[in-house]
């Protein structure tokens, strides 16, 4: 059997350090168009591309809506499409619930072994669909990587909106990863979103985790009104990170591939100096 010299081990870490550039090259070209829609700017190569219904299918069925239909980069990234509806040229979004007590999750993420980090700020935007002035309600979990089970579900006031038609509204809710205890760095592999139900209440002043004494409400841009019914049938249309999720190697790859690239460096740099 062949034994490996030191320039062996150089070429491997010069090959791996060339790979290593060329991977970051890549994800730098790999970006799509960017959309600034209902206050937020997003790339869509940031937003979610899967999707699987936890609980309700038979409630649950997507149905066509406008959002940004002539864009294929966010066409095929639609909730619906991603969940298994059909676009037939127009992008979808997943009706969560039927009723005002049926309750429907779904589940999304930015593909296998990918996550999110918690940076300063929003970290995605959830676009839901109704009527002028007609937000419906949602709350989310998100979960940790690493961790076993998801957070408890967040309901926020929407925060911007997207008037595709003059009887269609794409609502914006930003979410800032740090609402829900995580810390600066820490990263998410995946959230869910499920509709509230009539007998939901919140922490807080209108919004909050779910779990406390109070109503949830619209916020003060709809003079904080209460949910009619009918209006727990959120219409969940998109989701897009507002910054590029990231791969999560394994610890101890990791620390080989950095190593062996660390050493093909110094290679390059023992033959320079020859």
């Amino acid at each position: 059997m062949r034994s490996f010299t030191i320039k062996d081990y150089c070429q491997i870490g010069l090959s791996l350090t060339a790979l290593t550039v060329a991977a970051l090259i890549n994800a730098e070209s790999a970006k799509a168009a960017t959309f600034s829609i209902g206050g937020y700017t997003w790339d869509a190569a940031n937003s979610v591309t899967t999707g699987r219904i936890i609980q309700g299918r038979e409630q649950a069925e997507p149905f066509i809506t406008p959002f940004l239909s002539s864009e294929p980069e966010v066409r095929d990234r639609t909730i619906g499409k991603l969940l298994g509806g059909s676009t037939f040229g127009f992008s979808e979004s997943f009706a969560l619930g039927k009723d005002n007590s049926t309750l429907s999750i779904i589940e999304l993420g930015w593909g296998s072994g990918m996550s999110l980090t918690n940076e300063d700020g929003k970290d995605l935007v959830i676009y839901e669909t109704g009527g002028f002035g007609e937000p419906e309600a949602f709350a989310v979990a998100v979960k940790k990587v690493g961790a076993s089970d998801f957070t408890d579900y967040l309901y926020e006031f929407s925060s911007g909106f997207y008037q595709s038609d003059p009887y269609t509204t794409h609502f914006a809710t930003a979410i800032d990863l740090s609402t829900f205890g995580l810390n600066l760095g820490d990263q998410i592999e995946s959230i869910r979103i499920k509709n509230l139900i009539l007998s939901d209440r919140v922490t807080g002043d209108g919004q909050g985790f779910l779990g406390g004494g109070n109503r949830p409400t619209m916020g003060p841009t709809y003079a904080n009104q209460v949910y009619e019914l009918g209006k727990f049938d959120p219409d969940i249309t998109f989701v897009a990170a507002l910054h590029r999720p990231n791969p999560v190697p394994e610890p101890a790859a990791t620390l080989s591939l950095l190593a062996l690239g660390a050493f093909g460096i110094s290679c390059l740099g023992k033959r320079k100096q020859q």
